[in-house]
């Protein structure tokens, strides 16, 4: 059974949506497990009419409060009852055969030990690839591969993942008690690391929004927030980015992200200790850079 987890937050606008593609799934082996995560609009009552209807899968509905993504998928993973789990945001929807097509791909990986999981594609509400169709065999329609492999393959783009969720149990998400986000990268990262690949398949069973251009607003307000989020993001990437151009990039960034968050103890656990202290300097100008881009971008009131 699949465990679909979707988390929440003052989405009552597209959740019937996604409600709506769930019903229509063609494989009913799965539950549906929604944390909302404080919402303030009417999600509860909506989810309330929903458990009154009489459907062909379980749907669980908890609420906690707020404290983002991140703490909402550690909650799920304790609650889920699925052999397998695979997240679906609120503003999203799936194929007719997604949950079909991950038990099929599921049952073809049953005896490799080091493949923790599958994926097919996001696509556009329209059906369409994001950016460019992946570089997957089309003989067999997939390929194996580890999330720091995914950018050589044509994989960067959000994709549809699915994991074994014991497995993933292993791998909860560390976040800074004052911070709501963090990068997802930074826990599939933990995983290839480790010597685990997903299976790809070209085939997309997922449908979401694709928005334009490069940083949005959106993701300057993530940064301000999460600084400590993106530090760890960018402290894992150390691990495996072996170009010495994109190392200094990444660990100018790094310290960026430290001090705007005012944790310098955190530059102690750089995975480029020596690089980084000598890159100090070059790092702190960056996040007086970027106070006065939160300043311009986000309207701030001060810096």
């Amino acid at each position: 059974m699949i465990t679909i987890f979707t988390p929440t937050y003052n989405r009552m606008s597209t959740l019937p949506r996604l409600y709506e593609s769930i019903c229509k799934q063609t494989d009913k082996n799965f539950e549906w497990l929604i944390i909302d995560d404080g919402s303030t609009d009417e999600t509860k009552v909506l989810f309330d009419s929903w458990k009154k209807i009489k459907t062909n899968f379980p749907l669980r509905y908890y609420r906690v409060d707020n404290g983002g993504k991140a703490r909402a998928i550690n909650k799920a993973l304790e609650l889920a009852k699925g052999k397998y789990f695979f997240i679906v945001d609120s503003d999203d929807y799936i194929t007719d055969d997604c949950i079909e097509s991950l038990n099929k791909w599921f049952d073809e990986i049953k005896d490799h030990e080091k493949i923790i999981g599958v994926s097919g594609i996001r696509g556009t509400y329209t059906g369409k690839y994001i950016n460019k169709k992946p570089d997957i065999d089309s003989l067999t329609g997939h390929i194996d591969a580890s999330n720091i492999e995914r950018d050589k393959l044509n994989l960067s783009d959000d994709m549809a993942e699915a994991f074994y969720t014991e497995k993933l149990r292993n791998y909860t998400f560390t976040v800074w008690e004052t911070e709501k986000f963090l990068p997802e990268a930074v826990v599939w990262d933990r995983i290839a690391l480790d010597g685990y690949k997903l299976r790809w398949y070209d085939k997309i069973i997922y449908h979401c929004e694709y928005m334009e251009g490069g940083l949005t607003r959106s993701s300057w307000k993530l940064l301000k927030e999460n600084p400590m989020g993106y530090a760890q993001m960018f402290n894992m990437k150390l691990n495996y980015i072996t170009g010495f151009k994109e190392q200094i990039q990444i660990i100018i960034q790094l310290i960026s992200c430290v001090c705007l968050a005012g944790n310098l103890r955190y530059l102690l656990s750089s995975n480029k200790l020596p690089m980084t202290m000598l890159l100090f300097p070059v790092g702190y100008i960056l996040s007086v850079k970027r106070r006065f881009q939160f300043y311009r971008i986000l309207n701030l009131k001060n810096i």
